[in-house]
């Protein structure tokens, strides 16, 4: 008796499509069971830049800051970008819609939709950090201070100390925001959507 051996090989292009579609499924799935709309300690980053959307954030406890997102380590502009840290200490968000647009294999091309807080009760988050290669809007800034600090120019975290601003409070409106990470301590999120928008 004989037996065959079948050696194959997995497409990396199709492997990685189908796991991003699952992981952001499954992301779907615990937000909408998370139906109270209350989550803890949750962060968004690693599925490359995505958008973040809202017709009026007001926070208070604001610090701006430069930063590296990726592996400064390796010593290469491929793998490292400029981004500003936007740390809120208390945010409310009226109208939000995170989106990413996703490729997928034999359907095409998607927009990943998360939107709350759009049925007169806005989205509250403590803990906000982002790290933002875009920040647009038109912002208001209570007792706002900046300063500019020596730093050692070999250092990988200069960017972080060279420039920073502060405010007490900040209001933006009509803001938009390309950002690679996004993390929320807790997050209310009343009237959530999740939902696939066909491009």
């Amino acid at each position: 008796m004989s037996e065959t051996i079948l050696i194959g090989k997995t497409s990396k292009k199709w492997f990685f499509s189908a796991l991003l579609a699952s992981f952001i499924l499954l992301g779907g799935v615990f937000f909408t069971l998370g139906i109270n709309g209350v989550v803890y300690a949750a962060g968004v980053g690693g599925i490359g830049k995505f958008n973040v959307s809202f017709t009026e954030m007001t926070g208070t406890g604001f610090k701006l800051y430069g930063d590296l997102y990726g592996d400064p380590s390796k010593n290469s502009q491929a793998h490292v970008k400029p981004v500003f840290d936007n740390d809120i200490q208390n945010a409310k968000i009226t109208d939000l819609v995170i989106s990413k647009n996703v490729d997928i294999p034999i359907l095409g091309k998607y927009t990943v939709k998360i939107s709350a807080g759009n049925k007169g009760t806005p989205v509250e988050i403590k803990g906000l950090i982002q790290k933002a290669a875009l920040v647009q809007g038109d912002a208001v800034f209570t007792k706002m201070d900046i300063s500019e600090n020596y730093v050692e120019a070999n250092d990988p975290e200069a960017v972080k100390k060279g420039f920073t601003q502060g405010a007490s409070t900040v209001t933006i409106k009509n803001g938009n925001i390309e950002t690679h990470y996004l993390f929320q301590e807790m997050v209310t999120l009343p009237g959530l959507k999740v939902e696939f928008v066909k491009n």
